[in-house]
């Protein structure tokens, strides 16, 4: 077999063993709320909404990835799962991320051929044996397709500085970096210190700079087009996300101590390897340097953020992902190092052929056992029993089929994923995640003018239905037998209040005329407020809202303890009721 049909043979079994593992393997479906909020942008968008969060057909980059969210949108389009669509795009991204790297260390002569099908054979372990790696592939986050994105930067250096290329398709790599920097930073905008460290490295190393200055000169222009674009639909520079998160706090340095800890062996291994290989990777070491500072750039960028929905490490893959393909290239470089010690060159690289190839045979063997040994359901059967058991998916989509149109309605709750995405209403996001009116509430301090304004951006939507969350300790017995629902405010640090809700905003629900219909308890227990005199119509609306299996209602209404303030909302049969002292 030739050696070009060889390198063929290498990187096609690697990408078919990523992909049917990850099909076959039973990883749990992580149904997740805030994931829903792509769902919910792309549906908008392909039903002519662009940009939108719901009917109200109002601008926002509630959407930490464009890029992610618009390749979502010919799922939405073609009412495919959206969960299965997500995965379908992560299990791809990954595959392509761990081949595009084995090209890359062979096709650069950082490896020879041999030990570069090693070296993806190696990644391809680490990566499926991370637990948190393949939880995300099915998470419905953007992490994995952002890993791509930041591989194709750390690729295209590698090619541009590459002395047996020509400088003309050193120059087409040019190209290809800037717009892979384009896109990682479309997926998370912090990557866009990964192709700052990238353009940094080839301006150093690179032998044509005039080249490099000239695309990076069309770079900026393109990346100012972009940011007046984002202006004239948004109305801000930055996502909603940025005003939310980039912040100080403990939250942001116990996630990156966290994953210093469970990480500290495996970077531990990839420095000894980078140390102890320097000679032989010093003659393409700008690759290593790209994913070494970029890794702790990302580590220090979080120490300053409030990372709110942390699932699997999903903010710091790029440090993961960094210090497994420093690992694999030493164990490659190690292997064949122990191989040679007792045999000859040529029986060197025919033995770590061999050793690839069995070590593919005995991975496939497993795979296999373990798929005849467990009652295998598709990937499209999972993602469908992981949305439909969701209970916010059963209790929205009871709400939808109950209400006339939906869309007439507007709802205010803080979970801004699921319920509007099965619900379809006018929907009000109290954590301020899709309303940029509320998101920049979180950079005041907190006081009356704090709470003047959020109760103005969630009123002036005329809400039909307040859903509050309970986190009483009390006992549903007890409440029932006192006939009046008790709870304190509810303490959410997602909300521009990063603590308990103030009380200040329960009296103007109730002075604006929310009165109690009824309370849900499925996974969590919620209080449905409606609006008394709602065009909706407010027995409607409790007829529709109330009448989940999950739904029980209190007599005497509910009673919001906040701030030494006690705010009674009287049962809509007896909405004339006054505040209970």
């Amino acid at each position: 077999m030739s050696s070009k049909a060889l390198n063929r043979l290498y990187d096609l079994s690697i990408f078919l063993l990523v992909v049917s593992f990850l099909l076959v393997v039973p990883t749990p479906i992580f149904v997740n709320d805030d994931t829903f909020v792509y769902f919910n942008y792309a549906r908008n968008f392909a039903e002519g909404r662009p940009f939108a969060y719901d009917p109200r057909n109002i601008p926002s980059e509630g959407f930490t990835s464009m890029l992610y969210m618009l390749l979502l949108v010919p799922a939405e389009v073609l009412r495919i799962n959206p969960v299965f669509a997500s995965s379908a795009i992560n299990i791809l991204a990954l595959a392509l991320s761990i081949v595009w790297l084995g090209q890359m260390v062979r096709t650069t002569g950082i490896l020879p051929s041999h030990l570069a099908a090693l070296f993806t054979w190696l990644l391809t372990v680490f990566t499926l044996s991370d637990q948190n790696i393949r939880e995300l592939v099915f998470a419905g986050f953007e992490s994995i397709v952002g890993l791509l994105c930041v591989t194709g930067i750390v690729v295209s250096v590698a090619y541009v500085l590459d002395e047996q290329r020509s400088a003309q398709a050193r120059r087409r790599w040019m190209s290809v970096f800037l717009v892979a920097a384009f896109l990682a930073h479309l997926v998370r905008p912090e990557y866009l210190m990964v192709g700052a460290i990238g353009g940094a490295v080839l301006l150093w190393r690179s032998p044509d700079r005039g080249a490099l200055l000239r695309r990076t000169a069309i770079f900026a222009f393109v990346m100012v087009v972009y940011y007046l674009f984002k202006f004239a639909v948004f109305g801000d520079l930055f996502p909603t996300g940025f005003y939310r998160k980039v912040r100080s706090s403990e939250v942001g340095i116990a996630h990156v101590t966290g994953w210093v800890r469970d990480y500290f062996f495996d970077c531990l291994l990839a420095a000894y390897f980078l140390v102890r290989h320097i000679s032989i990777l010093r003659k393409n070491l700008a690759w290593t340097v790209v994913l070494g500072f970029a890794s702790v750039s990302i580590l220090l960028f979080y120490t300053q953020t409030t990372p709110l929905v942390d699932f699997f490490y999903r903010f710091l893959i790029v440090p993961t992902w960094s210090a497994y393909t420093v690992a694999s290239v030493g164990l490659a470089l190690l292997i064949h190092s122990l191989i040679s010690y007792f045999t000859s060159a040529h029986r060197a690289i025919l033995l770590s052929r061999i050793t690839y190839f069995v070590g593919l045979a005995i991975f496939c063997v497993l795979t296999v056992i373990h798929l005849l040994m467990q009652d295998y359901r598709s990937l499209y059967e999972r993602a469908e029993q992981g949305v439909q058991s969701h209970f916010y998916i059963q209790l929205a989509t009871h709400w939808r089929t109950k209400l006339s149109d939906p869309s007439t309605v507007t709802v205010v709750f803080g979970d801004a994923g699921i319920i509007p995405y099965a619900l379809r209403s006018r929907f009000v996001d109290t954590n301020g995640l899709t309303e940029p009116s509320i998101a920049h509430l979180f950079r005041l301090p907190d006081g009356e003018e704090k709470n003047r304004l959020f109760i103005r951006n969630v009123l002036v939507n005329q809400p039909d239905v307040i859903l509050d969350y309970n986190w009483s300790a009390s006992s549903d017995l007890q409440e029932q037998e006192n006939g009046l629902a008790t709870m304190p405010a509810p303490v959410n640090n997602h909300s521009p209040f990063n603590g308990q809700m103030p009380a200040a905003i329960y009296q103007a629900y109730r002075d604006y005329g929310m009165v109690y219909g009824c309370s849900i308890h499925l996974f969590v227990k919620l209080h449905v407020l409606i609006r008394r005199d709602s065009p909706a119509g407010a027995e409607t609306l409790k007829e529709a809202f109330c009448s989940h299996p999950s739904a029980y209602y209190f007599p005497e209404g509910l009673l919001v303890r906040a701030e030494g303030q006690a705010i009674h909302f009287p049962p809509l049969t007896d909405a004339t009721a006054v505040n209970r002292p």
